[in-house]
């Protein structure tokens, strides 16, 4: 099964082509250069960092086909291991770590813990992480539809009536795009991480929103998506993780308890608080006030 989830993870573009983009077209950032690769998979990101002048690549979490793949291509300053960083002692400092840490709302099911504690650990004191930055950005949506037919569905199960079930179902994100014409307000900056200076306590964090609503419309929810950078690059790669693509990395819907009249000018405001537990599990509360309506729901993404 490992080759078959690698095949996925290459031919979703929008995930690898940065990565590829970052490595082969910064050859000077590479030239003699340790390279630490955390999901090293079948290889290719290894085998692209040796071609551009690496002069020794650690990569990690390999998979059975990787030996192969880095003697097919004639790599040969390449060690591989099959375990996780924290599992195994390196003997050397380490100047670039590359690392697709990002997950589900930056953090869910990604390995951000990973990237800090190799930094911390192996990381000379002028390198650098890539991609080393993260943002989320939050919007309010009109997605009535698809709440509708998630909550009635339990209003009868096979002729079972399971109503009960509504109160668990509105605390579960979404992990979903929507159509461009869900979108009912502008977007806003929520949260940015930098991987070079960030902390376990980073990871978890609180911030307030203003969104201005677009039209005359009714608001059910909010949709948080990503966006992650390259910055050490020559030039900057900003990759898009917005909220109509459906990515490996999918934003997040987090529904009202109601859907809420808005109309054109209108500030939706509160804030959004998220408890990084671990990888495998965000603790999120979101807080909404407008005009006479105020309340806060509390989520779980795991």
């Amino acid at each position: 099964m490992d080759n078959l989830s690698d095949e996925e993870i290459y031919n979703d573009r929008n995930r690898i082509e940065p990565f590829v983009k970052a490595i082969t077209r910064n050859k000077h950032l590479f030239k003699d250069k340790i390279v630490l690769d955390l999901n090293a998979g079948m290889g290719l990101l290894s085998v692209l960092a040796s071609e551009s002048g690496a002069k020794q690549v650690i990569a990690m979490k390999a998979n059975s086909y990787a030996t192969e793949i880095m003697k097919l291509n004639n790599i040969q300053n390449a060690k591989l291991y099959n375990e996780n960083v924290r599992e195994v002692e390196l003997n050397c400092k380490v100047d670039i770590i590359i690392a697709a840490w990002m997950g589900n709302m930056l953090f869910y099911g990604g390995c951000i813990q990973d990237v800090i504690y190799a930094r911390d650990k192996y990381l000379n004191q002028d390198g650098f992480i890539m991609p080393d930055k993260g943002q989320l950005y939050l919007q309010s949506i009109e997605d009535s539809q698809y709440r509708k037919t998630k909550m009635n569905f339990w209003d009868s199960v096979y002729g079972v009536n399971m109503k009960w079930m509504k109160q668990w179902i509105a605390k579960e994100p979404l992990l979903e795009s929507i159509k461009e014409n869900q979108l009912n307000s502008d977007e806003q900056l929520i949260y940015e991480i930098n991987l070079q200076t960030c902390t376990l306590k980073d990871l978890s964090f609180s911030n307030q929103y203003q969104v201005k609503i677009k039209r005359q419309d009714y608001a059910t929810g909010v949709i948080v998506w990503m966006k992650y950078s390259f910055t050490y690059t020559h030039l900057p790669i900003h990759v898009i993780m917005g909220p109509t693509k459906s990515p490996y990395w999918k934003p997040v819907i987090l529904y009202f308890r109601e859907e809420l009249p808005v109309n054109k000018g209108d500030k939706l405001e509160g804030s959004l608080a998220v408890k990084f537990e671990s990888e495998e599990l965000l603790q999120i509360k979101l807080s909404v006030h407008m005009q006479h309506y105020n309340y806060v729901s509390y989520f779980k993404l795991n």
